[in-house]
């Protein structure tokens, strides 16, 4: 018998994807407990629950926990009297990821699965790859944390906008998808990954958030590792922590970067980037040794957009794409909004860095590359607009690091807003603060300088 098949199941966290958990394991013929520990389900959603047959519970001490063969847990205090009585008598718990996995291998078929995980970067990794493999005549189903689609070279389908990007979602994306033909399916994932990728990308570890259940960011991703069984796992070697994933794998790696590249590592960076492919496994058992040369549309700001592309192109060789195939769709890739993609003005160049998961090393990481592009004489102004709230997609922003990394750079003029921007003119930072910031503000902001670098950041976008 296949795992979470007619067994009895208790689902924890009904904010994160439970819901769709659990009406995929009544499909599988389970008797399903739903905790609802965050305490945000409405009541009609209740209701439609206990129509499907789930028992629902918001107090863990009302559940038999006896009664269960397994428990699914995404986001939750790992110090529950329910995890730690589970752990004394012996009954499995798993991730939300977990689960999904055992799913969506079961539903997969012929189709190849790449799952891509990390703290920035991952949205621009998927649609970098999911065009390389449409410019490849493929059909591809892919989920990012802007929309579900289904892709080709000729047309596009949306299946859902806004749908979040934590791992019980996959499921619900593939089933969207069911009456399409579709031979890949990209999936972005929040906490690691489910375990059904023949790929798994992890495109580093630059925040290490609190990730409640599984503690922080670092114990989440790391469940890109635990779940797959096999398939090629690929790292970004530059992010220290997701090179060290390498020591925790039963699988085959390949490792990217412009430093500490190994299977794909770069030679030289000038008018082009010139990489070296050495050994690198592929899905099919081969190893791709050659040599090839990329460059980026100039809309791709920041040489973190070298290594996106490094870690798609990585993810295209090892499912066997040629590798001239894989660098002329790079070369034509026009960014995706809101990530770091530069407008060129009249008077010097506008950069988009707004988009919900925006976090401080996103922030800083850009903010870097306009200060040296500033000191090599490519502008003659750096000007910095914060807005929009501490929250960027599940976490809070550090107000207090992101105050203390603002105060250390030169810059020249910072503009605030929202509930961000006031708490940080709060903490001191320099600047002035606006109700809002707009075309014209930035106008007026750039008017005093010849050729500024003007960088937005916002997680209202």
């Amino acid at each position: 018998m296949r795992p979470l098949k007619y067994c009895t199941a208790l689902v924890v966290d009904m904010t994160h994807g439970g819901v769709v958990i659990c009406e995929e394991l009544l499909k599988r013929g389970c008797k399903v407990l739903a905790f609802d520990n965050h305490r945000t389900l409405k009541f009609y959603e209740v209701e439609k629950l206990k129509r499907w047959g789930v028992e629902v519970y918001d107090d863990e001490n009302k559940i038999k926990i006896d009664d269960v063969d397994v428990i699914i847990v995404q986001h939750a205090d790992p110090n529950l009297n329910l995890f730690n009585k589970a752990i004394e008598i012996g009954i499995p718990i798993i991730s939300h990821a977990r689960s999904a996995g055992i799913i969506i291998s079961e539903l997969k078929d012929s189709t190849k699965v790449i799952e891509i995980t990390g703290t920035n970067g991952k949205t621009t990794v998927a649609n970098m790859l999911a065009k390389i493999l449409c410019d490849a005549n493929f059909n591809v189903l892919i989920h990012d944390s802007l929309k579900t689609r289904i892709i080709s070279s000729s047309e596009e389908k949306t299946l859902a906008e806004g749908l979040s990007i934590t791992p019980a979602n996959t499921i619900k994306a593939f089933r969207m998808a069911e009456n399409y033909d579709f031979d890949f399916a990209i999936f972005e994932v929040s906490l690691g990954g489910t375990g059904a990728a023949d790929v798994g990308i992890v495109t580093g570890i630059y925040e290490n958030y609190r990730a409640s259940f599984f503690r922080n960011a670092f114990n989440s991703k790391l469940q890109m590792v635990y779940n797959m069984k096999d398939g090629i796992l690929i790292l970004n070697g530059d992010n220290e922590i997701s090179r060290r994933f390498f020591n925790a794998f039963f699988g085959t790696s390949n490792i990217y970067g412009l430093k500490e590249g190994r299977e794909l590592r770069v030679k030289r960076v000038d008018e082009k980037v010139d990489c070296i492919a050495d050994a690198l496994k592929t899905c099919s058992g081969k190893e791709l040794s050659c040599e090839f040369s990329f460059k980026l549309d100039k809309a791709l700001f920041g040489s973190f957009q070298i290594l996106n592309a490094l870690g798609a192109i990585a993810g295209a060789l090892s499912v066997d794409l040629e590798p001239e195939n894989a660098v002329k769709s790079i070369e034509t890739f026009k960014g995706v909004k809101g990530r770091a993609i530069a407008e060129y003005k009249k008077r010097g160049v506008l950069v988009d860095c707004s988009n919900r998961g925006i976090n401080v090393p996103a922030i800083i990481s850009a903010l870097d590359e306009a200060i040296i592009l500033k000191k090599q004489g490519c502008f003659d102004g750096v000007i910095v607009a914060i807005s929009g709230s501490e929250k960027a997609a599940c976490e809070i922003i550090d107000v207090n690091r992101l105050s203390d990394e603002l105060k250390s750079r030169e810059i020249d003029f910072i503009a605030l807003s929202g509930v961000l921007g006031k708490k940080l003119a709060q903490k001191g930072v320099g600047g002035e603060v606006f109700e809002k910031i707009g075309e014209k503000e930035l106008e007026k902001l750039s008017a005093s300088f010849n050729n500024p670098i003007v960088l937005i950041f916002s997680n209202e976008a």
